[in-house]
């Protein structure tokens, strides 16, 4: 099961354990090759990028993935609004280069497919289908590897100890 830390400002931070993280990049890193996406971004709802694989270098992937959380927060909107109970559990861009597949993961994540206009979307949904399941999966696992939750460690620790100890001997 995912952990998350309420912060004083209200947000909530998403702490993984390090085999879950392996695991998704993992599986990106599968639908990457499988659909030959150009980047696939994988994010919470509140637009918190967790894990990305592709060609990110040309694109600001963390303004990219609050855009995507702002895109499900407004077309979860529009869903009550034209009468759906749950918000809609994907969404679709259409460009003239490029492409954009947005899809829920459960209730509390989302992943970014950006992909050329010549890989059809057909491919797309369906290998993005397999990748939500195998990440529910994962995010679902309540083994944490022996590790108890008093002494599991975010993955921004360890570089925020590392930084500070940096600049406590400079």
């Amino acid at each position: 099961m995912v952990q998350t830390k309420k912060l004083k400002d209200g947000s909530r931070q998403v702490i993984l354990n390090g085999k879950q993280y392996d695991t998704i990049t993992k599986v990106l890193t599968e639908l990457a090759n499988k659909t030959k996406a150009s980047a696939i971004l994988f994010a919470d709802m509140s637009g918190q990028l967790i894990s990305q694989r592709g060609n990110t270098e040309d694109m600001n992937t963390t303004v990219l993935s609050a855009l995507a959380a702002s895109d499900f927060a407004a077309t979860s909107e529009m869903a009550k609004l034209v009468g759906e109970e749950a918000k809609f559990k994907l969404l679709f861009h259409e460009g003239e280069k490029r492409n954009v597949y947005l899809s829920n993961v459960g209730d509390n994540f989302f992943l970014v497919v950006v992909f050329d206009v010549s890989v059809t979307l057909g491919l797309i949904r369906i290998y993005t289908k397999k990748a939500i399941e195998d990440l529910s999966a994962i995010l679902e696992d309540d083994s944490s590897d022996g590790v108890t939750d008093e002494i599991m460690i975010d993955s921004d620790f360890s570089t925020l100890l590392g930084n500070a100890l940096d600049d406590t001997f400079k």
